[in-house]
């Protein structure tokens, strides 16, 4: 794993050590935490249940549908309520609070930098229409020539195969690919994946739960 420092620093080990850079959304480039722990919230009060907010940092990386799956099982409602109505209920108050996302500047100010220079791409536990739109939200959406989501693969996080997929879709070798992630399961991923990793938690806002 690639040590963080400053952003300056880090630019200037990946001149010399990787060919592709591929980046997680939430947590790594964007500050969601917020609207997703809101977003979560609302859909489960919406359906009689209360969100554990306990476990929002240990569903960290896991796609919507699977911490539908963990709540609802949690409750003992899955014979009640549908995980995919859970989960797209969430989507959609998610979706309305898109002004609450953030840009994390620090990951930001290295993905303007290798812009034209080395090949990037996203790799998310996300559905992909939701990840275009906070990627667009963020003005972010030209710097990345592949987007991989939760709908683009069948195992996800921490499972390699999503960044697997951003390195063929680049036409790179998994070894030659810098993953920056700030989820235990993404950092997991990547490890699998064969890939150099950089844990961005220093550059994350903290969020009291």
């Amino acid at each position: 794993m690639v040590p963080v420092s400053t952003p300056e620093e880090v630019i200037s080990q990946i001149k010399s050590s990787c060919s592709a850079l591929i980046f997680d959304l939430d947590g790594t480039l964007a500050d969601s935490n917020p609207a997703h722990l809101e977003a979560w919230t609302r859909a489960c009060k919406a359906f009689g249940i209360e969100y554990p907010r306990d476990k929002f940092y240990y569903f960290a990386g896991l796609s919507s549908l699977k911490i539908a799956e963990e709540i609802l099982e949690a409750y003992g409602k899955k014979k009640e309520i549908s995980p995919d109505e859970l989960s797209a209920r969430k989507e959609t108050e998610f979706d309305s609070l898109q002004e609450m996302v953030k840009p994390i500047e620090p990951v930001l100010q290295i993905v303007r930098y290798f812009y034209g220079k080395l090949p990037m791409a996203v790799g998310t536990g996300r559905l992909k229409a939701s990840t275009f739109k906070t990627l667009d939200h963020l003005g972010l959406t030209r710097y990345f020539d592949v987007v991989i989501a939760a709908d683009d693969v069948k195992h996800h996080k921490p499972e390699p195969e999503t960044f697997l997929l951003c390195a063929r879709k680049m036409n790179v070798r998994p070894e030659e690919c810098l993953v920056f992630e700030d989820a235990e399961r993404g950092l997991e991923a990547a490890r699998k994946a064969g890939m150099e990793v950089i844990d961005v938690t220093p550059w994350h806002p903290q969020m009291v739960i």
